[in-house]
């Protein structure tokens, strides 16, 4: 009964131990990803509908829609609904759609229906969602863009093939206005209009210190031209804790205390049946 009773007790100390060993792949495994907000839109006669998507309260969300002048117009709720402080996960709110009487009556950039979503995340931090109802093709060549020194870097073309571009970008400061008592009220700059002529060097554009994702719209013999423009690597991460962004090495750890739990369970196993293996 003594030596039954020990071989219990050591059992329960393995099991115990593993189970120690494998808590942390469950903890690195959960923190390794954060909550996302993004939408989708729909549109039904004179009603557009925004739904939040993702996994995260949105706040104080608005929809504009861009002029021919590059202006965005913020768009009316729906007649009943009213501008809600919190838009939950799953859930919709609706706008006001007019639509054009004549689609020849459009310019070239209102007839892509252009639209900017723009929200507070849970932390009051702005962000802002650019879509297309009607996207143009994507361009073949596209400019040299990127972010230097925090501003917005465009190369001009090196041909004739791009007369103008407009530059779309929401307009997102990252955490810095959280210095300050937060205002949930907010004027989206208009886009910018880029004749191109010979002997242009780079211009340069300061699109808020959030470094957010900008679209170029190439106006060309044929047509407009879409070119996605990447933005500085900032949008949501700027609030995170670091160990966050370390989901590799989390796996990797987690990955290697597997493998001492399994090495503990089965080793004394092991062990037991090779003392009871005929020689």
């Amino acid at each position: 009964m003594k030596r039954i009773h020990a071989l219990s007790a050591m059992a329960s100390y393995r099991l115990g131990f593993a189970a120690c060993l494998l808590l942390p792949l469950i903890f690195f495994s959960s923190c390794a990803s954060a909550g996302n907000i993004f939408f989708s839109l729909s549109i039904d006669g004179t009603n557009l509908s925004l739904t939040n998507q993702g996994n995260s309260s949105a706040y104080y969300p608005t929809v504009s829609h861009l002029l021919a002048d590059g202006r965005w117009e913020a768009m009316a709720f729906q007649p009943g609904e009213v501008s809600p402080a919190e838009l939950l996960p799953g859930e919709k709110i609706d706008f006001v759609w007019t639509p054009a009487k004549s689609p020849t009556a459009l310019s070239p950039l209102e007839s892509l229906q252009p639209v900017m979503v723009r929200f507070y995340d849970q932390d009051g931090v702005g962000f802002g969602q650019i879509s297309f109802f009607k996207p143009p093709p994507q361009i073949a060549q596209a400019l040299a863009a990127s972010y230097i020194g925090g501003l917005m870097t465009i190369s001009p073309p090196k041909d004739k093939s791009i007369h103008a571009s407009w530059l779309l970008w929401p307009q997102e400061e990252g955490i810095n206005p959280l210095r300050y008592p937060i205002s949930f009220t907010f004027k989206q700059p208009s886009a910018h209009r880029i004749e191109w002529h010979a002997g242009m060097d780079k211009l340069r554009f300061n699109l808020g210190a959030g470094l957010p994702a900008a679209v170029l719209l190439h106006e060309t013999d044929q047509g407009l031209l879409l070119q996605n423009l990447a933005g500085g690597g900032l949008q949501g991460h700027e609030q995170r804790a670091a160990w966050l962004d370390w989901k590799n090495l989390f796996y990797g750890i987690a990955a290697a205390i597997t493998g001492l739990a399994l090495f503990a369970l089965l080793t004394p196993s092991f062990m037991a049946w090779r003392k009871r293996a005929p020689k």
